[in-house]
């Protein structure tokens, strides 16, 4: 079910996250309250790495990258394991890709295989990705896609 106001204003979506024809569900944690989180710095003067991020993007210390939203998305997403909730997407944080996020994203449909490292980099599950990524910006989405490829360049390591 989607419902669009008028111009400017967020578009919401219900993304139902226990199809029928699935037998088992997995429960979805989300920690609302990540504790000590790493604060953002920016270091304007550090030499550009794999690529350009766009200039509302803040790199972390721990490498992953947060991309403020030129317009957001508010889905309203149900599970049997948390009920129904409603979820504004304000900023996407992509995270470095690893081995087994490229052989899902070559395995993924050509189609299909922008949203799904989309996805893989902001840790997100397909399904809410996808519904995001119909109602993106095509600004946002292309400065996402710019995001996840500065990350495969010969980037900072993150210490791990």
């Amino acid at each position: 079910m989607s419902t669009t106001g008028k111009r400017g204003s967020a578009t919401e979506t219900v993304i139902d996250l226990d199809p029928e024809e699935r037998a088992a569900t997995t429960p979805v944690v989300v920690d609302e309250d990540p504790g000590d989180a790493a604060p953002a710095v920016v270091d304007e003067d550090a030499e550009d790495v794999g690529g350009s991020l766009p200039r509302r993007a803040v790199r972390h210390p721990d490498g992953s990258v947060t991309l403020p939203l030129r317009r957001p998305v508010d889905l309203t997403i149900r599970s049997a394991a948390a009920g129904t909730r409603s979820e504004t997407y304000a900023a996407l944080t992509f995270h470095r890709l690893a081995g087994g996020d490229l052989r899902a994203i070559a395995a993924a449909s050509k189609e299909t295989q922008p949203v799904v490292m989309l996805a893989r980099a902001a840790r997100l599950r397909q399904p809410i990705m996808s519904a995001l990524f119909d109602r993106l910006d095509a600004a946002d989405v292309a400065d996402a896609v710019r995001v996840v490829e500065s990350f495969f360049g010969s980037g900072p390591t993150t210490g791990r």
